[in-house]
């Protein structure tokens, strides 16, 4: 009997410890490295590049606090961490962090984080959104000349609303206010998501807009619609895309582009392969670009994975996009290539 009570005390105490525990600060990350070789066929930007990457690798700590009516206080701190140790880019880059409040209604916080236009493609991205194989070296951005307008950000001072998860279906939105604002310029951004997900679908329409982007006076936009076919962890996506973007104080043009993506899973082992296009800019001849990319991954453990990639960015004769980490030198009408071998792990 005696070891009977003592059991059920142990038990009990236990199990507040662990509750207790559960609501405060859980420490995370990702390192995750590769060694790549990228090239330019430009005779005018010749460039072969061999270097190691750390592909936003990073280090967070999160948690949650009951408080009184039903609600949780929600906190994040992320930094993103070099994980090759290059001079000045230590742990100090802010990645999503966030302070906020969740309840019945939702969440709704404040920080630095992805926009909801972003995270709508997450769900069918082969490369985490790094290495230079992603697909959003061609999705959610658009080049004009030199500039390059880029919906794919961690959006600082930012407010965001998450409605609750109905069936599957869930609405987001986001504003970010400018706080350098002047009597010229007030580079507001507003984005917003709707999304539904289940075990057998994944579908998405997702808008931002940046007031005041390219020039003052004009807003770049975006709109995007996500669809994809799931089954078993493979999937087979395609995301259709319309961005406009200012090409003087007064005037403004669009390009349309689209996304195939695939994987496959079976065991250990994952293949993903994307197919991405942006078409010309409004009237500018010839300013669009292609994109095919291939990755292999294989699961060393639950947290643990090598990989590898290839890819392949062939622009247009006035086309100007490249690698979205810009390390190697790009030029109108060049061809990119790039392949990549590294190990991830989260904790």
């Amino acid at each position: 009997m005696n070891k009977k009570i003592i059991a059920v005390a142990l038990s009990a105490l236990l199990g507040n410890s662990l509750s207790a525990w559960a609501e405060g600060p859980v420490v995370y990350g990702r390192l995750d490295g590769n060694i790549e070789s990228a090239s330019n066929d430009k005779a005018t930007a010749a460039t072969n590049l061999t270097r190691m990457s750390s592909n936003a690798s990073r280090f967070g700590v999160r948690g949650s606090k009951e408080l009184d009516g039903g609600l949780q206080a929600i906190y994040q701190a992320e930094v993103g961490f070099d994980l090759l140790g290059a001079p000045g880019n230590g742990m100090g880059t802010s990645r999503n962090s966030q302070l906020g409040l969740k309840g019945n209604f939702g969440t709704v916080f404040m920080g630095n984080w992805d926009t909801p236009y972003f995270t709508s493609h997450d769900p069918v991205e082969n490369f985490g959104n790094n290495t230079l194989a992603t697909g959003l070296n061609l999705t959610g951005r658009a080049a004009n000349g030199a500039n390059i307008a880029n919906f794919n950000n961690h959006q600082s001072n930012v407010v965001q609303y998450w409605s609750p998860s109905f069936g599957g279906f869930q609405a987001k939105l986001a504003y970010a206010p400018d706080s350098n604002q002047t009597q010229v310029r007030n580079q507001t951004v507003l984005s917003a998501s709707a999304t539904y997900d289940n075990d057998a679908f994944y579908g998405a329409v997702a808008f931002e807009n940046h007031q005041d982007g390219s020039f003052n006076g004009q807003a770049d936009r975006a709109g995007r619609l996500v669809g994809a076919v799931k089954l078993n962890g493979s999937l087979v996506s395609l995301t259709f895309e319309n961005i406009a973007v200012g090409t003087s104080a007064t005037t403004s043009a669009s390009r349309t582009g689209f996304e195939l993506a695939g994987r496959y899973v079976f065991g250990a082992n994952h293949i993903g392969a994307e197919y991405s296009v942006a078409n010309d800019l409004g009237n500018a001849v010839d300013t669009g670009a292609s994109q095919f990319s291939l990755r292999y991954g294989h699961d060393l453990g639950k947290d643990t994975e090598f990989f590898s990639f290839y890819s392949a960015l062939s622009n247009k004769v006035n086309g100007t996009y490249n690698f979205k980490d810009g390390a190697i030198a790009g030029a109108a009408g060049a061809k990119l290539s790039g392949l990549g071998v590294g190990i991830a792990h989260n904790f």
